[in-house]
C-alpha cells in the first residue's frame, strides 16, 4: 500500500515531486516542434529522460489544476510557479508585473460580475413587467372599461386581496368548513 502511495505522489525515479524538481524552473520558451523546446530539453534533462516522457511531465506539469510551471504571458516563457529571478531589481519588476497581470484579471472579474448584475436587474424588471401585464389583464376583464382615476395599484389589490380572504376566512368558520 505504501508502495502505491508513493508512486502517486512521484513518478520521477529520484523520489522526488515534480513540484520540489520543478518550481524555480528558470524562464524557457516552448516550441511546438519538441526538438527546438528549451523546456523539454531542460526537463529531459533534469528527469534524466526521453522526449516522449518529457513532453507528458511538460502536459501534467503546466495543466491549470497542477500549475508547477506557468506561463508567463508577457515573456512568452515557461517558468516555475516559485521562479524569482536572483538579480533584485529583475525580482522587482517580475514581482510588479505580477501584480499587474492580476489587476487585469480583477478588472476582467469585476466587469463581468456587473455585466451579470445588469442582467439579472434586467431580468428582474422583465418578470415584474410581466407579472404587472398579467395583472392588468385580469382587471380588465373584471372591471369595465372605465377610466378611473390612478392609484397605487399594488396598495389597492393587496387591500382588496385581504377583504375577501378575511371574508372567505369569516364565512368558512362560520360554516364549520
Amino acid at each position: 500500500m505504501n508502495r502505491r502511495l508513493e508512486f502517486v505522489m512521484s513518478y520521477l525515479p529520484s523520489g522526488k515531486t515534480p513540484l520540489t524538481m520543478f518550481s524555480q524552473m528558470p524562464p524557457k520558451r516552448h516550441d511546438l516542434d519538441p526538438s527546438k523546446s528549451e523546456v523539454l530539453a531542460y526537463i529531459g534533462q533534469e528527469m534524466g529522460c526521453d522526449l516522449a516522457a518529457a513532453i507528458r511531465a511538460f502536459n501534467s506539469m503546466r495543466h491549470p489544476k497542477c500549475r508547477v510551471l506557468v506561463f508567463d504571458k508577457i515573456e512568452r516563457q515557461w517558468k516555475g510557479c516559485e521562479f524569482r529571478p536572483s538579480d533584485a531589481e529583475t525580482s522587482e519588476l517580475s514581482i510588479i508585473r505580477e501584480h499587474r497581470a492580476f489587476e487585469r484579471q480583477l478588472a476582467v472579474l469585476k466587469s463581468t460580475v456587473r455585466r451579470l448584475q445588469d442582467d439579472v436587474e434586467s431580468l428582474k424588471r422583465k418578470a415584474a413587467k410581466r407579472t404587472k401585464g398579467k395583472r392588468g389583464d385580469d382587471r380588465k376583464v373584471d372591471e369595465p372599461h372605465e377610466e378611473q382615476a390612478t392609484e397605487p395599484v399594488a396598495d389597492t389589490s393587496i387591500d382588496d386581496l385581504l377583504a375577501k380572504y378575511r371574508t372567505l376566512s369569516e364565512t368558512d368558520s362560520s360554516t364549520g368548513n
